[in-house]
This record gives C-alpha cells, structure tokens and sequence, in this order.
C-alpha cells in the first residue's frame, strides 16, 4: 500500500473483515477525518455528523452513573452493528452486518486503537 496514509491503512485492515460495511474516523466535532466504505449505500458524511452525539450521550451516561471512561460502544440493530471507540481527539466507528462476528471486530478494533491514535 504505497502511498496510502497511515490512517488509511488501518481502516482498510479493519475494513476487510467478514461483514464489515465500513469504517469510520471521525473528529470530536462531527467530520469525516477518513473513511474506507466498502459496501454500497453507507452515508459516511451523515454517520459522522451523528457519531458526536452518540458518545456525548453514552459518555454522560458513563459519568451519571460512575462507570468509568469510554472505552468500547456497541449498538445492535435488526440488521446492522455498529461499533465505535474513541481514539484520541476522534472516534474510529465500524459499521457492519448483522451475522458479522463482534467478536472479531472488537479485538480489531482494540488492537489497532493506539496504531490509529499514532496516524492521527
């Protein structure tokens, strides 16, 4: 992958796993920092212009209720997952098919957290 940003590169490793419709980075602010969609039909532009709210509420959740800091947010819907972490100033957010194995993702997700936070 010559040529190809450092971020780029970790989303595109994320992006190949079975099931995955795309992969987000996203500033605090609400904009796509980068973005590797694979699959059709995924609006990156209004995925990240919600992404800020829901780890506003999920935070304010966390801190009403003394649970610690963000680390992981997973949402299951009838037919999609979606998955973010925040990285640094930004949120990394893996959207992906319902029958796709969270479990393999999240370890991705985890394991390529401090790579991204270094790209960014």
């Amino acid at each position: 992958m010559a040529g190809v940003s450092p971020v780029r590169r970790v989303l595109s490793e994320i992006a190949k796993l079975e099931g995955v419709r795309g992969v987000l980075v996203v500033s605090k602010d609400g904009f796509v920092i980068d973005a590797v969609i694979p699959a059709a039909g995924v609006n990156k532009d209004a995925v990240a212009a919600m992404v800020t709210s829901m780890f506003d509420a999920a935070t304010n959740f966390s801190r009403e209720f003394g649970l610690g800091d963000l680390s992981l947010m997973t949402i299951e819907y009838a037919n999609s997952l979606a998955l973010g972490a925040p990285v640094g100033d930004a949120y990394l957010v893996v959207l992906a098919e319902s029958g796709a194995t969270i479990g393999r993702i999240r370890y991705e997700i985890q394991k390529q957290k401090d790579r991204l936070k270094a790209a960014l």
